[in-house]
């Protein structure tokens, strides 16, 4: 049997993370490099969200309200300084939790 976790880490974290990338890139002009630092992931990575190559995952959840929030509340905390990075793996956690509901 799959844990929610298990299933989040397939499922759900790929299309945050290239949500978030895509926002810290196109909305708040992060570089893809400092994307990925802040991200905890390799520039190719954000390069792949932003050409739908990774994360592209259609699912359900994609278009909740409470979901594209906390993906705007990330992006806009990594862009401001108040999300650290070693605190986006937290941050993950909210994206779970909120999908969950």
């Amino acid at each position: 049997m799959t844990s929610r976790c298990e299933k989040a880490v397939h499922d759900i974290f790929p299309v945050a993370r290239a949500m978030i990338a895509k926002r810290l890139v196109d909305v708040y002009k992060f570089s893809q490099t400092r994307s990925a630092k802040y991200m905890g992931i390799s520039q190719p990575a954000i390069s792949q969200y932003r050409k739908n190559m990774r994360g592209n995952k259609k699912t359900s959840f994609m278009d909740d309200a409470g979901f594209l929030d906390v993906i705007n509340e990330i992006a806009k905390g990594i862009a401001e300084g108040s999300i650290k990075p070693e605190q986006v793996d937290d941050s993950m956690c909210r994206i779970c939790r909120e999908v969950q509901k």
